[in-house]
């Protein structure tokens, strides 16, 4: 049965496709050092995180000077394997098994939280555009910006 993770505000956020806890997940094959850091620090929280907020996590494990935090960053991202959410200036795990070049997130303008989720419809209604123009994609990002389901509630509200 998928699991869902606390982000910092007390929220159950992101459906986890894995069937056990994220702390047991190994990062992917083929990582540097400084990429697999970086890579656990993300994979410990359902929240998106800043450069510096992975710095602050990565600082007990030798990890000091912020190019090394955006080093492994620009790596993993061009691997594929996380994530800028252009919208927080933060970074998330991807949540995919594969490579993809559209992306699509729901993030919450309270809480910061960003999902990211498959939408079929919005990669197929692109491509025809793109192959008129005759534009080379390097990636399509999506970030729907709203409310969560926690924030929406009228239990969240003031």
């Amino acid at each position: 049965m998928p699991m869902s993770k606390k982000n910092a505000n007390g929220h159950y956020h992101g459906i986890d496709r894995h069937e056990h806890d994220h702390a047991e997940c190994r990062h992917p094959a083929g990582l540097t050092r400084n990429e697999s850091l970086v890579w656990d620090a993300l994979n410990e929280t359902v929240d998106a995180l800043k450069a510096y907020e992975i710095l602050d996590k990565l600082k007990e494990r030798g990890v000091r000077a912020p190019m090394t935090v955006y080093r492994a960053l620009d790596g993993l991202e061009e691997k594929g394997f996380i994530h800028k959410l252009e919208g927080l200036n933060s970074f998330v795990l991807c949540k995919h098994e594969g490579p993809h070049d559209v992306q699509v997130f729901l993030v919450c303008e309270t809480c910061a939280s960003a999902t990211e989720v498959e939408i079929d419809g919005v990669e197929a209604a692109l491509r025809p555009v793109i192959r008129r123009a005759a534009f080379q994609l390097k990636t399509a990002r999506l970030e729907a910006r709203g409310l969560c389901l926690e924030c929406a509630s009228p239990a969240a509200q003031p």
